[in-house]
């Protein structure tokens, strides 16, 4: 009984983090500022429509959509290196881990195993690595 609701704690935790992070690697990738001109025709609205926050759900979906305010390449890229790296089975992990986070916060009680919480922190590593590089460009 311990280990489940500190597993789902964690898994909260985690996705909450996966959140904050890719959000802070697009802010500090805006401040540091672009210089092709695909990104400098979209800055202005890209700046409007997310004042607040990036990434509100840590799914592989969310964050692709976000980073595709950038352009086609860093979409492109960013989908390249989620497929190599964590592919299908990867991006299907994460997001049922999100759900299952979600349904925590709805009072819903999820059934993550510790297993799974240990697959998924893997494959978010590696998203946030594809999101380092992505950014990169």
């Amino acid at each position: 009984m311990i280990l489940a609701y500190l597993t789902r704690h964690i898994n909260g935790l985690m996705c909450g983090e996966i959140e904050q992070v890719v959000t802070r690697l697009i802010a500090e990738r805006l401040a540091i500022g672009y210089r092709d001109s695909e990104t400098l025709d979209f800055f202005p609205t890209f700046l409007k429509s997310r004042r607040t926050s990036s990434i509100r759900n840590a799914t592989v979906e969310e964050i692709r959509n976000t980073l595709t305010c950038f352009g086609p390449t860093y979409r492109n890229k960013f989908n390249d290196l989620v497929r190599r790296t964590v592919d299908d089975d990867g991006v299907e992990k994460l997001r049922t881990a999100v759900t299952k986070r979600n349904e925590n916060a709805h009072s819903i009680p999820p059934s993550i195993t510790f297993q799974e919480l240990e697959e998924t922190y893997g494959i978010a590593t590696a998203i946030i690595d594809a999101v380092v590089i992505t950014l990169e460009t």
